[in-house]
């Protein structure tokens, strides 16, 4: 009875052990054509690819994943160097999430700051409180900084309530950093670049109307 049995055993690991193996390969035979189609697209529209670049993005995002960039486009756009990337999260329970990355540099460093939107309870609450003294904005938007910024203008306040901004958006230093949550899709990147570019211009402060 023993010998059946082990060696039942026997076959039920080779099989599990060769299963394994051809799932690991078509695995990485996958990864490896979505890279492809990845650099392929990146080199046909002028863009950079990079996998897991070395940024420290992921401790601002959700999760703080200081290695969850899986691969990211960077390109000149406007004289802006813009980065359009993708980040993935893991919780506790095992489930993942990706993200929308996208980073612009500005032409200089600045104090942090970040602008997020408020929920409905909050902006109940809130009753249009004192923050940036416009009670629309205020009552819509939350301001997280340590001193009043010279570039948050009456046009970049009106620009944020015609959602013409990409919120939450975050200054760390000399990047300009935003994040929703969702999968990169290709045919979104310049439209990503373009968002951030125009938000980044704001704080720079090319544009003041």
């Amino acid at each position: 009875m023993s010998e059946p049995f082990g060696a039942l055993i026997g076959l039920f690991c080779l099989v599990f052990g060769l299963l394994f193996a051809v799932l690991l390969v078509v695995a990485t035979r996958r990864r490896r054509r979505e890279r492809d189609r990845l650099r392929t697209w990146a080199e046909s529209n002028g863009w950079g690819y990079t996998e897991r670049p070395a940024v420290d993005w992921g401790r601002h995002l959700p999760g703080a994943n200081r290695r969850g960039i899986e691969y990211a486009f960077s390109t000149v756009l406007h004289g802006r160097r813009v980065t359009v990337a993708q980040y993935l999260v893991t919780d506790a329970d095992g489930s993942s999430h990706h993200h929308v990355v996208t980073v612009a540099a500005l032409h200089r460093p600045l104090p942090p700051a970040e602008i997020s939107r408020r929920g409905r309870i909050a902006r109940m609450l809130s009753g249009g409180e004192s923050g940036t003294g416009h009670p629309g904005f205020d009552r819509e938007f939350r301001l997280r900084t340590p001193a009043p910024p010279g570039w948050l203008t009456g046009a970049l306040i009106d620009a944020h309530l015609r959602g013409q901004i990409p919120v939450p958006w975050l200054i760390d230093g000399t990047e300009l950093i935003h994040h929703y949550p969702g999968r990169l899709e290709l045919a979104d990147v310049a439209r990503h670049a373009a968002a951030i570019s125009y938000l980044a211009d704001f704080v720079d402060g090319t544009i003041r109307q």
